[in-house]
């Protein structure tokens, strides 16, 4: 089920009331004797609009009221609701699978580029997000030669762990992996990085940075 304030934390988007009709439905569709209370909090909408969207989608033939007492209602979607839920749901996977895609060619070009210079044998540099993603397209890419070694963090709760399979190493460890080159996946660290491998005297040319030129 699609949780609607996941989404509103979200720098990239922003809750649409198409978005609403379709967690309002989908929701409706789960648990008929939903209040309008629950359906605000899950839609994050106000309790005041909840009426107007139920009124809105009972005319267009979406869904209908079962009164059960003067106080207990029942909200049932109808065969056209779930219709139009399914399209909504296919519609917003599509816009999905699109701003993924081009997500995903910024990373593939980023991985030719160092396939490009020979190198075959890697290590990342910052077990987050920006390495599962890398890892990730690295898996996904046919015919890739690039082997992904282990990944190094200088945070110690993470060393020692392991991320999506590859071991999250120490720094001071580099030199026991035999590798190509080290790429950079952290965003907020990578000046700092860059410090710490210019003390160990690592050697830039091998170093390859996926923020920065």
């Amino acid at each position: 089920m699609i949780n609607i304030n996941t989404i509103k934390k979200s720098n990239f988007f922003i809750p649409t009331p198409q978005l609403k009709e379709l967690v309002i439905l989908e929701y409706i569709e789960k648990n008929s004797d939903v209040t309008q209370k629950e359906l605000a909090r899950v839609a994050n909408a106000a309790p005041s609009m909840i009426n107007v969207y139920i009124e809105e989608y009972e005319q267009k033939g979406y869904m209908k009221r079962e009164y059960i007492s003067a106080k207990t209602v029942k909200y049932l979607i109808t065969p056209k609701g779930v219709q139009r839920k399914n399209y909504l749901s296919i519609s917003y996977l599509q816009e999905l699978m699109k701003l993924y895609q081009l997500a995903k060619e910024n990373v593939e070009n980023f991985i030719q580029s160092i396939m490009d210079k020979g190198y075959e044998n890697i290590l990342l540099y910052g077990a987050g997000e920006v390495a599962e993603t890398i890892i990730g397209v690295i898996r996904d890419k046919e015919l890739s030669s690039l082997n992904v070694i282990a990944i190094v963090d200088d945070d110690k709760d993470k060393q020692g762990e392991a991320m999506l399979g590859y071991k999250v190493i120490a720094r001071e460890e580099i030199k026991k992996y035999k590798h190509d080159a080290i790429v950079i996946t952290s965003y907020t660290f990578e000046d700092a990085i860059v410090d710490r491998l210019k003390e160990m005297e690592y050697p830039m040319d091998r170093v390859k940075r996926f923020f920065s030129v």
